[in-house]
Formats: structure tokens, sequence, C-alpha cells
């Protein structure tokens, strides 16, 4: 077992500098997920790296299509087994421009910081390099599809971009997606879903003094609403449930007529994300008397991922060639944020999250990751996947 191990080690030792060589260049294009033309050019970058090293690459553009296409990359079709799926996103959440300028990646000791350095290009360089590293080394057992999605941080909604992924990953033998991974040396097993409630509420205003009876104050019926709805937060299901915005008002001395609520929402299964629309649109749909309600309802296409026996395979058998480089085994986590790790258990592929280079401060500007963990996790990955046909045998 685990005949690629020396010839793995050697190539990573002597591609070190060469991966964040990369890494840099990848981060200095920035591309927000609304930013088109920006997510084209990222995409195209990535994808000429894998057309360098053989891979057949097609883009499937979204239906509709109001952002980048989805880029799906095959090599060694002709191999036995199911193909290895390797899964990410390359669009940020940061807009062009929000860290000063152009390249605005930097390396500062065993750091590199910079727009999406974690969230996910790092992850996405460990993808391209564990195929690059396998090829290297002669791995010709089975097929490897990359996947890179250019609005996962959209949630998809508006379009079609978990279908491309759900259908990209049927008959796939093994998963890994290359989210975010935390300084924990944990992979997660659980993965939250999303739901986000825009409401509006009508009241009757008036002077606080003079009409106070007469009135119908719309921050009280918004925390009528707030009290009923976060009576489901559990800390045993793992439900939360976040007012995230409120807004109404405009004089110390009136009585407001409207307020604006937003609710957070995260979950992590199916049925639970049920009785969440179920409780929400009964309190929604049952105004108080002399009230108005009107809602929406802004939904993450991402089906929650669950532990089960094939996420649990997928952690023993990456701890396995993790051992057997004399590391330490990678622990388990539940992540609250959303991804499409869920959408490619849905298809049938088993599949581990949160492989991506560590790190902290995702989502912010002070975001970074951890260089070194770039080089460990093509190591570990790789010699595991050396190992993918005997997967679940």
């Amino acid at each position: 077992m685990y005949e690629l191990k020396e010839k793995i080690k050697e190539y990573v030792s002597a591609h070190k500098e060469e991966m964040l060589a990369f890494l840099v260049d990848f981060v200095n294009l920035e591309g927000h997920y609304n930013e088109t033309r920006n997510m084209e050019r990222v995409r195209d970058f990535y994808q000429k790296a894998l057309e360098a090293e053989g891979f057949k690459c097609k883009v499937v553009e979204l239906t509709p299509q109001n952002r980048a296409g989805i880029l799906i990359a095959d090599y060694g079709e002709d191999r036995p087994g199911k193909p290895i799926f390797l899964e990410g996103h390359l669009d940020t959440v940061h807009k062009s421009g929000i860290f000063g300028g152009p390249n605005p990646c930097r390396v500062e000791g065993d750091r590199i910081y910079g727009p999406g350095v974690l969230d996910m290009k790092g992850g996405m360089v460990i993808a391209l390099y564990i195929a690059k590293a396998l090829n290297a080394c002669g791995f010709d057992k089975c097929p490897i599809r990359i996947v890179a999605c250019c609005d996962e941080e959209a949630d998809h909604v508006g379009n079609n971009g978990n279908e491309i992924i759900i259908d990209a990953a049927k008959g796939c033998g093994i998963g890994l997606s290359f989210e975010v991974g935390t300084e924990n040396n944990a992979l997660a097993t659980i993965r939250k879903s999303q739901l986000i409630y825009h409401i509006e509420i009508g009241g009757i205003g008036g002077h606080a003094g003079n009409n106070f009876w007469d009135g119908k104050n719309a921050i009280i019926e918004a925390n009528r609403i707030i009290n009923e709805v976060v009576k489901l937060t559990s800390k045993e299901t793992e439900t939360t449930i976040t007012p995230s915005v409120i807004n109404a008002g405009s004089q110390q001395t009136a009585i407001p007529d409207k307020c604006s609520l937003v609710f957070d929402v995260r979950f992590c299964t199916l049925d639970e994300r049920k009785k969440i629309t179920d409780t929400f649109e009964y309190v929604l749909d049952n105004p108080s008397v002399g009230y108005s309600i009107e809602w929406d309802l802004e939904v993450a296409k991402f089906i929650p991922l669950s532990e089960t026996d094939e996420v649990l395979a997928v952690l023993d058998f990456i701890n396995g060639a993790a051992l057997a480089l004399g590391k330490d085994p990678f622990g388990k986590m539940l992540r609250g944020g959303a991804n499409d790790a869920g959408n490619i258990a849905y298809a049938g592929c088993p599949v581990i999250d949160g492989c991506g280079m560590t790190g902290n401060w995702a989502h912010n500007i002070r975001e970074y990751a951890n260089i070194d963990s770039l080089y460990q996790r093509v190591e570990i990955f790789s010699l595991a996947l050396s190992e993918a046909h005997l997967f679940n045998v």
C-alpha cells in the first residue's frame, strides 16, 4: 500500500516554490462573483494551468447566464475505476480593488494574505497540484475530475449551478471539497445550509403622544415575529435563527409605520429545513390585527452535508495516508457556512469537506492562509488518492 509515497514526497518537496508562485499570481487576479468578466479571467487562468497538465476542459454556462459558467476538467478518462472528484470555487466575496490597488497578494513569513487566498483559491491550488503530483508519479488507476464554479459565494441563487455540480459528481468514487481549512487540523463532516428571509411589515404611524392608541407600531410586530421564530434555535440540532438586519423609524417622537427585517437561518438536515419553513410561513402569513406582512425567501442551493457512514469512510481513508506520512490524523468538525459539499454527497459521491489551506478571517480583509498547509495537504491528499481505486472496495 502507498507505493507512490516516496515519489509524492519528492514531488511536493521539489515544487514548493512553484506552488507558492502560482498561488500568488492566482490571488492577484481578483474576482467577485458578480464581476463576470473578472471571474472569466480568473477561470481562464486556472483552465490554462489544467490544460497545460493535459486536462480536457469545458465550461458549462449557467441558466440563466447571469454569472461566469462552471469549469469542468477531466484527465485520464480512459482509465479504469470511478473518477476522483475535486471541487471548489474561484469567486470571492471581495469586490475588486477593496484590498487597495493591483497585486494585493503578499507573503509575510509563514502566511500569505490577499482576497480569496483562504476562501478558497488556496484550496483550488491544492486540487491542481494533487492532480499534477499524481500524474508526475505515474498514477493511472482512476480518472480525475476537477470542477471549479464561479458563483459559490452567491449560493447559486437565480441559476442552475447546483444542478451542474450534482450532475458532474454523479458516478464519481470519492470526492474532496476544498473549502476553507481551519487551524484545528479537522475536516468537515457536517456542513449547514442556509435560508434568508426578507420581511416588510406595515403598520399605522402617527404621533407617539397623541396617536398612541390608534397607531400600530411596526417594531412591535417585528418583535412578535422575532420572539416566535427564534424558538426554533436549537443547540441539539445546530439550527440557528439570526435576526440580522432591522430597519424602522426616522423620528424619535413618531410611531413607525414600516419595519424591514432580515433573518439568516442555518440548518443541518432537510427535515429541519421543512420544520423551519413551515413555522416561518405560519407566523408570517398570520399577522396581528392591523398589520400587513410581505415576505420573500432566498434559498441557498446547497443541500446540507450530513455525517453519514460514507463521509466518515472518506475521513478514515484520508487519515490512513496522514498516518503513513507520520502526520497527525485529521479530526472532524461541523461548519456553519454553506457550500456544495452536500450537493456532491447528494449525487452519490462520498465526500469530505474543508480540504483547503488552513488560516483565518475568511470574508475579511485580514484573510490569510498558512503557507505550509498548502504543501502538507497536497502531500496527504495526493497519497490518499493514489489508492483511490481501493476506496470502499
